[in-house]
């Protein structure tokens, strides 16, 4: 019986299993990857962050390594979180801006131009200071990748502020460029174009417009040069607006704006380099140079040496020596500077010390002073034409006849027989190096214009002269363009005139636009000249509305830079950029840097 029941119990169990419904098969849980991912074809998943597309058969494996690798999302877990929404909810789960949210956007952006201005690797994105930083100041935003913020965000803020700056170039009638070549850590040659011009409210601004590789980077010659700096300006519609190019005073560039049939000007810091790297080579110079080195470098790799000169000096803000660089003639200055002002505690830690080198002589030290005096008037010079906030091509004439000047000043103080001797090759030479820039129109012209110098800031008097025609021409041919025929008033009785002969020349008096322009000259030049503390663009903002062909002029010639230092400063910035933990940055990011960090007053541009 009991073998029957439990037969039958088994039968009843089975049939009754067959009216009851069989439970529904729990839905497989979607991993959270495929948040960051989106499925294509083909087996295909393309990364919503990046951009890179992997394969995958349904396995998240290879695509959970990219999030943790390249993303540094390693909270990311295959297995979805088990805690519903109002747990989370409950555990106060900080909410975090969306993608494409206005606040995200513009916090973003604000990473980016710091990453730019201070010259920052991407990689900061995942520093955890620096994120730690970010979520404390506000923990609803999230930082994006660095892959993201070099392909993604650093394209978008670049070609913002690229039409910023075609807008603005495009109200510009007259632009001045810089340009030079360079080579980065990475052995790679680049070429840098800056422009500089005269806005409608008659402040001089200056832009980067491209740092990128020759256009054949085996060769660096002047066709070379010349079809990189033509794509460059012909990319920006500047082409026909340029008035003149400043560059150093290589062959090639030379030759480069003469193919070009573009007017060139040598950079005048670069010419004052040669001239007085010419003088560092001299025999009596050469040898008292060397010795600075020395000693210079005995304090520097001595630490011991270099404390017992910090306690001589007895103050707090104890000077450091100075060590030349090979590049830059101004640094052998400052190194001779330096030891003037400290000499006694040189001397004092160099007698005390073993196998230290000889101080300095009684005969070394007034040869150097000889040296410091005769060099720092052109030191002067290179700071007053380097400058890019004020005009500088009208200064760059005055300043070579302040050089002579201080030349001649300087003579009868020179104490050692080698300091004359630097002082007769200079004057020697100093006419061979600076005295064409007299003779050209550029300069010349800017020079007449500056209301400080007029004629009077000449060396010559006929080149002065000769600046004079230049302006009256350039007067001339502005006039031309913008005078017209005043309207003719309404004469119902024409009037019987007695002498006829008399109207006609009158007549043809009045329309001389020659005239004219001799006029506005003569009244410019005879008006007193302005303080020597009134910049030129001050002047020409604050003039009457009669001198307007004179500030269009003044546009034409006032954003020509005397110097080319303003594409070396970028060489400065791109050795940052260019670093040795970022030597394969591509050519085209290195361009996007360069241009949001020097470019950085367009983002205020409405």
């Amino acid at each position: 019986m009991d073998k029957f029941i439990k037969r039958t119990g088994t039968v009843l169990d089975n049939e009754n299993d067959e009216n009851i419904p069989s439970p529904k098969r729990t839905k497989k849980e979607i991993s959270k990857v495929w948040e960051f991912f989106k499925k294509g074809s083909n087996q295909t998943a393309t990364c919503l962050k990046c951009g890179k597309v992997y394969k995958t058969s349904g396995n998240t494996s290879n695509l959970m390594q990219h999030l943790n690798t390249a993303h540094h999302l390693d909270s990311v877990q295959n297995n979805p979180s088990s805690l519903s929404p109002c747990m989370d909810k409950f555990l106060n789960k900080t909410k975090q801006y969306e993608n494409g949210s206005a606040r995200k956007a513009a916090i973003d952006k604000a990473v980016l131009k710091m990453i730019a201005k201070d010259v920052q690797p991407f990689s900061v994105v995942t520093d955890p200071g620096f994120i730690y930083l970010v979520k404390t100041l506000d923990p609803m935003y999230k930082l994006p990748s660095k892959t993201h913020m070099r392909n993604v965000t650093l394209k978008s803020e670049y070609e913002a502020l690229r039409i910023k700056l075609q807008d603005v170039l495009n109200q510009v009638e007259h632009v001045g460029i810089t340009t030079d070549c360079w080579t980065s850590k990475a052995n790679e040659g680049y070429i840098t174009v800056t422009v500089h011009f005269i806005s409608s409210k008659f402040d001089l601004q200056s832009a980067v417009l491209s740092t990128d590789k020759l256009i054949t980077p085996t060769s660096h010659s002047a066709d070379t040069i010349a079809a990189s700096l033509k794509s460059v300006l012909t990319e920006w519609d500047l082409l026909r607006k340029v008035t003149t190019i400043v560059t150093d005073n290589d062959a090639s560039m030379v030759k480069a704006c003469r193919n070009l049939e573009l007017k060139h000007l040598p950079c005048f810091a670069h010419t004052i380099n040669l001239l007085v790297q010419e003088v560092l080579k001299l025999p009596m110079v050469s040898p008292s140079i060397s010795k600075c080195k020395r000693i210079v470098s005995f304090f520097k790799s001595s630490t011991i040496a270099y404390e017992k000169f910090k306690q001589a000096q007895g103050s707090k803000k104890a000077y450091s020596l100075v060590q030349e660089v090979p590049t830059r003639w101004n640094s052998a200055l400052y190194m001779v500077q330096r030891i003037l002002a400290t000499n006694d505690h040189i001397s004092t830690v160099l007698l005390v010390t073993p196998k230290a080198p000889q101080p300095f002589s009684a005969e070394d030290i007034f040869f150097l002073e000889d040296f410091a005096n005769i060099l720092e008037p052109f030191e002067h010079a290179t700071r007053s034409i380097s400058q890019e906030k004020n005009a500088s091509i009208s200064i760059l004439i005055p300043v070579i006849c302040e050089l002579n000047k201080k030349m001649v000043d300087i003579k009868p103080n020179i104490k050692t027989t080698e300091g004359k001797s630097i002082f007769d090759f200079l004057t020697a030479r100093m006419p061979e190096r600076f005295a064409h820039y007299e003779a050209r129109t550029v300069p010349r012209v800017a020079t007449i214009l500056d209301s400080r110098f007029k004629k009077d800031g000449f060396l010559s008097q006929s080149n002065a002269d000769q600046a004079a025609k230049a302006l009256e021409n350039e007067l001339f041919n502005t006039l031309s363009k913008t005078q017209h025929d005043p309207p003719t008033p309404p004469n119902p009785e024409p009037e019987k005139k007695k002498f006829t002969f008399l109207q006609q020349k009158v007549a043809v008096k009045s329309k001389s636009t020659r005239t004219d322009a001799i006029i506005a000259l003569r009244q410019y030049l005879e008006a007193p000249n302005s303080p020597e503390n009134v910049e030129p663009l001050e002047f020409y903002k604050t003039c009457p509305d009669s001198m307007e062909a004179l500030k269009s002029i003044a546009k034409q010639y006032f954003c020509v830079p005397a110097s080319s230092t303003a594409s070396e400063r970028i060489f400065s910035k791109a050795g940052q950029v260019i670093s040795e933990r970022r030597s394969s940055l591509k050519p085209n990011i290195v361009n996007k840097l360069l241009f949001l960090n020097k470019n950085s007053f367009l983002s205020d541009l409405n």
